[in-house]
């Protein structure tokens, strides 16, 4: 980590050692005082270097050296504390013969520790008198660069309300960035001419003839289209007249003499005496149709009477301008052939949106885009100077730079309500980087990350050790980031759901702020993943050599297995080893004196995993975290117990069945994540998957801060699942239920006495498939689900699922597989007011027909369903009014009906070989089109471990 964020870290730890664990220093206590005291001196003058855009190179080592000494600091003290503090105990006279053997056996290396850190002592006295030595100062704030807006007062998502909220990141992140202009402007002809061309229905809805309106958004390009789909051949065969006007400005009643002018032919004296008209009426304000326009509109619906015309009105600037013209034109419409059509260009949305288009045509080119983005955001984005006039931050300053807007607009998100004196200083530095043929991209990205407050930069900074292009898990990241004490909250560290929280709003941040694109979204909205943009990652990756973040003395792609700060010297004399292979570089990097000290480790998805390395791997005696995710392995070394210090064990995705055979504690551990799921090879089969996972840890009741536990198989449920009930942080629990004497009776009344933590539940019953093979009186014997569970996940629970859940109105998210439901259960489920989320994986639902009546599910979001018995899904009218998104994977699609009343859907994916024309009829009907809901259509399925972007891993 940079020099700022090493010392916070290592301040909070020092204060810890020093208040809670005094006895344990003996006669290093005045060593560690000292640094401590030394350190604090020095954090003051970093909090103004670290803000300072301009440091020298004398400043630049000096905060070089700071952290370089606090990250030995750190490990030093860490392990100190783990020799002295780790241990046996107890009371008695026993306990006591303990103690002195432990001390006795831990002399050689207190002492040696010990020395390291009066070492420490010396250099730390050396670093602060080298500052004053070279004269380290604090830069004039005059010459830091452009003023920072504190942004760290409140986040994006707290400064405001959650509705407006939603909006503005709606604005933010909505629609994509549009490509080549001329490839553009085809594409838009040819959807256009391909839509016109086509053969409407008879009448609409009422009994009335159907015109056609369709809406070009934008200004440049959107015009270009217009004229060419005016011009186009095939639209010329289609349609008996037609007409191009462009609006500017001019009354509804001159336009309706232009157009009056080119749908007829006219005599000259008849011509003038319209033009004369019309420019007499030039200066009317808009307002409803008067007498003179009603009956302009009646002498061109005489000549419009029997035709299929089609009318080109562009550059529509104001809202009632087009409601007095189309009032119009719909009346002269009365009586014209079906397929009759209005085609409009405007960048204002309302002026698109009425009435009703049968289709709206995005056609605004990249600097139209950003503009109207930032008009959703209430930003201002233009300024004043005296040689140009009026400028345009997007048009006339980042462009062409697509990038450049794109992080210019995540400026604006932050802070909307810039003067125009701020935007003229951004826009004046980045004229200047144009002139002098400078990176204008570096230059915004530069405006951004000083205004991105210095607690979030280390995070930022992190991201530099993944390879470029790598999808990086967002959880994963989160539980990194506190491996590495970048995470820094004012609630005590001890609670570790409120640190999680921390680190999923500091990515939150980096998202909203531009540095981090979110890939793969969670139906509810969180980031499952997410990508570093190379621009970005050029930025920061300067910044970090800058300021000595991290480690550069390892290969680029091996970085991101290690911790940041990781201090192991990489000798280039082993040609025999690939540089890029991790696993063959274990046995070396394990050499290292630094290998002890190491906080993180990631192995996800190696090969080659031997018990010599992970021999080795157990002697990292502080390391906190460790993912050996989809990696070779099947059984864990003994030594495992030696890791005191460890808080993610991820071994997902593994043949690894048991943790150790004899009882072991992992005092720190807070995530425990297991389960290997292998889904069928063959098509046929594609939706059934088989699961495995560890059993029980033996003492699992002594992990006390176990927060996430998942998944893990329980065979004899009388005495595993005893010590469940004694993991008072348990706030995620995953269990298999193997064997006739593992019994969900046990199960809750275990988890009964966890009401204050445990909200997420995960069951698997382990018997064999199908409806017929019920327990007998299984119905009556099954409990009550524990009323404060808000999350569940079912699978292989036969019958009484109904009993198990009904009432049960906190539930929020539901998942279930071979659970063999009937209609009459999903309607007890459809009862459930609180239930959000619902996913229906194989065998879940027997019936072939998925039917959701009146007045169920009022409350569902999301719907995915997942299987190949359910052929059919129907909507009537009132169910289901909130959901928004539906995900269908099938095997045979017969008919999806209703779609159309569901006023709230935004996008519905169907995966699978299907008859698409029915779909997108009902689409077409729906209220909310054309913009919503999206289709989005995948004929050849596959599915993939963590799937799509509504799935969720077995664990988090």
């Amino acid at each position: 980590m940079d020099a700022q964020g090493a010392l916070d870290s290592l301040l909070g730890r020092l204060t810890t050692v020093l208040v809670n664990e005094a006895q344990l220093l003996g006669g290093i206590r005045g060593d560690v005082e000292f640094i401590k005291d030394e350190m604090e001196s020095m954090n003051g003058l970093l909090l103004h270097l670290t803000e300072a855009q301009h440091r020298d190179h004398q400043i630049r080592a000096w905060m070089k050296q700071v952290a370089g000494l606090t990250r030995d600091c750190e490990g030093n003290v860490e392990l100190y504390v783990h020799y002295v503090g780790v241990g046996p105990g107890g009371k008695g006279i026993l306990g006591y013969i303990r103690r002195i053997l432990l001390f006795l056996q831990t002399i050689p290396v207190r002492r040696q520790i010990a020395t390291r850190i009066r070492e420490l002592k010396i250099r730390a006295r050396d670093v602060g008198d080298r500052r004053l030595r070279y004269g380290v100062t604090v830069p004039d704030l005059a010459m830091a660069g452009a003023d920072t807006y504190d942004g760290d007062a409140q986040s994006p998502r707290a400064a405001a309300g959650v509705v407006e909220d939603l909006r503005r990141r709606s604005a933010l992140f909505d629609g994509a960035e549009p490509g080549d202009d001329e490839e553009f402007v085809s594409k838009g002809i040819d959807s256009l001419v391909k839509w016109l061309c086509e053969e409407p229905p008879a009448t609409a809805g009422d009994g009335q003839p159907q015109l056609r309106v369709f809406p070009i958004m934008g200004y440049r390009l959107a015009k270009r289209v217009a004229l060419g789909v005016y011009e186009h051949s095939s639209v010329a065969s289609s349609f008996d007249c037609k007409a191009f006007v462009t609006s500017d400005y001019g009354s509804p009643r001159r336009l309706l003499v232009n157009i009056l002018e080119q749908v007829t032919v006219l005599q000259p004296e008849q011509e003038g005496k319209l033009r004369k008209e019309g420019e007499q009426h030039s200066t009317e304000t808009e307002s409803p149709v008067n007498k003179d326009e009603e009956q302009l509109a009646s002498k061109l619906q005489g000549h419009l009477k029997g035709k299929r015309f089609l009318m080109v009105l562009a550059d529509v600037t104001r809202e009632q301008q087009w409601k007095c013209i189309m009032d119009a034109l719909l009346h002269a419409a009365d009586g014209c052939r079906p397929g009759s059509t209005i085609v409009t260009t405007t960048e204002i949305d309302q002026v698109a949106m009425w009435p009703s288009p049968c289709k709206i045509i995005n056609a605004r080119n990249l600097e139209e885009f950003y503009v109207s983005k930032a008009d959703k955001l209430n930003a201002k984005y233009t300024y004043w100077d005296d040689t140009y006039g009026r400028m345009c931050i997007f048009d006339d300053v980042c462009h062409p730079n697509a990038f450049a807007m794109k992080m210019f607009l995540h400026l604006l998100y932050v802070n909307p309500n810039r003067t125009s004196d701020e935007l003229k200083k951004y826009g004046d530095a980045i004229l200047e980087c144009k002139r002098l043929n400078k990176s204008t991209v570096k230059q915004v990205l530069m405006f951004c990350y000083s205004e991105l407050p210095s607690k979030y930069r280390g995070c930022l900074l992190y991201l530099t050790i993944f390879p470029k292009g790598h999808i990086i898990r967002a959880t994963s990241l989160a539980r990194r980031w506190i491996a590495e004490g970048l995470i820094n909250t004012t609630a005590a560290s001890d609670d570790i759901k409120i640190v999680t929280d921390e680190a999923e709003r500091y990515l939150d941040v980096l998202v909203t702020r531009g540095f981090v694109s979110p890939g793969e979204i969670s139906a509810a909205g969180d980031i499952k993943s997410c990508t570093v943009h190379h621009e970005v990652r050029e930025f920061i990756a300067r910044i970090a050599r800058d300021v000595n973040f991290a480690d550069m003395h390892l290969p680029p792609d091996l970085a991101h297995h290690l911790s940041i700060h990781n201090r192991i010297g990489f000798q280039k004399s082993h040609p025999d080893v690939g540089r890029n292979d991790i696993v063959a570089l274990l046995p070396i990097l394990a050499e290292s004196s630094q290998w002890q000290l190491l906080k993180v480790l990631d192995l996800e998805g190696c090969t080659g995993l031997n018990k010599h390395h992970l021999r080795s791997i157990c002697k990292i005696l502080l390391l906190k975290y460790l993912s050996l995710r989809n990696t070779d392995i099947t059984e864990l070394p003994k030594q495992i117990k030696e890791l005191q210090c460890l808080e993610t064990l991820d071994i997902r995705q593994t043949k690894v069945r048991v943790l150790a055979k004899k009882a072991i504690v992992l005092p720190l551990l807070k995530h425990f994540l297991a389960g290997h799921k292998v889904s069928a090879r063959n098509d046929a089969n594609r939706f059934e998957e088989s699961f495995s996972t560890v059993s029980m840890p033996l003492s699992i009741e002594r992990m006390e801060n176990l927060e996430i536990l998942s998944h893990a198989q329980v065979s004899n449920s009388d005495s595993e699942l005893v010590g469940i009930a004694q993991l008072l942080k348990l706030r995620k629990l995953g269990v298999a239920l193997h064997g006739k004497n593992a019994k969900l009776t046990d199960l809750f009344r275990q988890i009964e006495k966890l009401h204050r933590c445990l909200r997420s539940l995960s069951i698997r019953i382990d018997r064999p498939a199908g409806p017929e093979n019920h327990d007998v009186g299984i119905a009556d014997a099954l409990p009550s689900l524990p009323q404060f569970i808000e999350s569940l996940n079912i699978s292989g629970v036969t019958s009484g699922l109904t009993h198990l859940i009904q009432e049960h109105h906190k539930l929020a998210k539901i998942t279930l597989s071979e659970t063999y439901l009937k209609e009459d259960d999903l309607n007890i489920l459809g009862k459930l007011h609180g239930l959000r989320w619902v996913r229906l994986l194989h065998k879940s639902y027997t019936e072939s027909e998925l039917a959701f009546k009146e007045e169920e599910f009022q409350s569902l979001n999301f719907l995915l369903v997942e299987g190949s018995d359910i052929t059919n899904i129907s909507f009537v009218i009132g169910a289901a009014p909130k959901l928004e998104r539906i995900v269908w994977s099938f095997a045979v699609m017969e008919a999806i009906s209703g779609v159309e009343h569901l006023p709230e859907l935004k996008k519905l994916e169907l995966n699978g070989d299907c008859n698409l024309d029915p779909v997108r009829a009902a689409i077409r009907r729906h209220p909310n089109y054309p913009y919503h809901p999206v289709l989005k259509h995948n004929p050849h399925h596959q599915r993939q471990e963590d799937g799509n972007a509504a799935s969720s891993s077995s664990a988090p």
